[in-house]
């Protein structure tokens, strides 16, 4: 994983603040995404449905991989994979959640050391770094510009000094940002802020807001889309939560808004996080990706989606009182086995020794009621026997885990006992 983030770093830190993305042909496609909040599942079922990233297919992602859901991790790790894999298609935009103040207050700290133990650390200081890597915007075939929060303050110089005035920032004093060099506290970034936190409003102006970003109206969309010689804005940033007490503006229930309408074109706001849960708050939003084709990428379509009966965590279980008996896992499917849902290579009993290459370790299944099981009835197959082999090959793994980790304990206490028996014996002769 640590290699991994390495990776993407490098390939990041030579994109631009604004990365352009120039998609001519006629099949091209470029799928835009909100907010993940660490919702795994979400990510899974866009790319079920719109499908994998390809030459003719881009994937504009924009920003907030981490959140309150059980698997920020891997939605962040997931994405980097296809970031190195295709780096011309996929692009992944920093969103609020992406800075070290944000992931302390999200504890990803503590979710990167539950997967990884006494390496979670020093992954996690991987990725805060790469979170600085990550570009602030994109601009689709010159006509859609993508961020995550918002417009931003110019750095000029308001020349009526009597009635002063904020300056709307422009696309040429964004590429100017030094986004990689920020302090401890991201705070310092004054224009980062702004990019990451602000959000439009329905009166019109650019004004500070009570938290990190500002608040725009209609009239600066107008101006930002007209100086910039582009049609549309799609952001992200605010889900159902933010929009609960704003009756002026799209409640995301659907998973998007169309916030803003002015002569030079739209403004959209995007939230792919579905069911989104916020504190004691349950929301039963859809989630929605926004799909644009040619010939000029600016009569977004929109798709909504829920994902439920999502598998949960086992602290998740303990805090809702549930059972995992009581959880309906997938929908179901016909056909029968792995090769019925297109998976040729289930992951097999057998491990590789790194340390002697032509050695394999045989995992055997443990007596004991396996974590998961029995399955519900709701469950059919092919997934019911799927779900059962993977449950016995995990509770495998973890009873080779616990194994080895007794020898170890077992081996390191007898060196101890060993230090001490030497110690006593060197004392009684030194004192002959």
């Amino acid at each position: 994983a640590v290699s991994l983030v390495d990776c993407a770093s490098q390939i990041l830190d030579k994109e631009a603040n604004c990365v352009k993305i120039n998609c001519s042909s006629e099949d091209a496609r470029v799928i835009v995404v909100g907010d993940l909040h660490g919702q795994l599942h979400d990510l899974l079922k866009i790319f079920d449905q719109s499908g994998r990233p390809s030459q003719n297919q881009w994937f504009v992602f924009n920003g907030n991989y981490i959140g309150r859901g059980s698997w920020s991790l891997e939605v962040f790790l997931v994405l980097l994979a296809w970031k190195i894999l295709m780096p011309e298609n996929v692009f992944l935009l920093r969103g609020s959640s992406e800075t070290r103040v944000s992931a302390e207050e999200l504890d990803f700290l503590k979710e990167t050391c539950d997967r990884y133990g006494e390496h979670g650390p020093m992954l996690y200081s991987k990725c805060i770094d790469c979170f600085k890597m990550l570009p602030l915007a994109s601009v689709i075939s010159d006509s859609v510009y993508t961020t995550h929060g918002g417009l931003f303050q110019s750095s000029r110089i308001q020349e009526d000094s009597a009635n002063p005035s904020l300056l709307l920032g422009s696309l040429e004093e964004l590429d100017k940002i030094e986004r990689r060099q920020v302090g401890e506290n991201d705070d310092e970034n004054i224009t980062l802020n702004h990019v990451l936190w602000s959000c439009p409003w329905m009166a019109d102006g650019l004004s500070e807001s009570n938290y990190k970003g500002l608040l725009w109206g209609a009239d600066c969309t107008e101006t930002f889309l007209k100086q910039s010689n582009l049609k549309m804005i799609i952001r992200s940033h605010e889900g159902p939560d933010a929009r609960a007490d704003r009756e002026d503006m799209g409640n995301m229930l659907s998973g998007y808004s169309a916030d803003h309408e002015v002569e030079s074109g739209k403004l959209y706001t995007i939230f792919s996080a579905s069911m989104f849960s916020q504190g004691s708050r349950n929301y039963e939003n859809e989630g929605a990706y926004a799909v644009l084709e040619p010939p000029n990428f600016i009569e977004p379509r929109f798709v909504s989606y829920t994902v439920e009966n999502v598998p949960r965590l086992q602290h998740q279980m303990r805090s809702d009182g549930c059972s995992s008996r009581q959880l309906q896992m997938w929908e179901n499917r016909t056909g029968d086995g792995f090769a019925s849902m297109g998976i040729s290579n289930p992951p097999s009993w057998t491990v590789p020794l790194s340390s002697d290459p032509s050695q394999s370790l045989q995992l055997r299944e443990p007596s004991h009621v396996f974590e998961g099981l029995p399955l519900p009835n709701t469950i059919e197959e092919p997934h019911k026997s799927n779900y059962d082999y993977l449950f016995r090959l995990i509770s495998a793994l973890k009873q080779e885990i616990q194994t080895r980790d007794n020898r170890e304990k077992e081996l390191m206490d007898n060196l101890t006992k060993t230090k001490a028996t030497l110690e006593v014996i060197s004392q009684m002769s030194s004192s002959l």
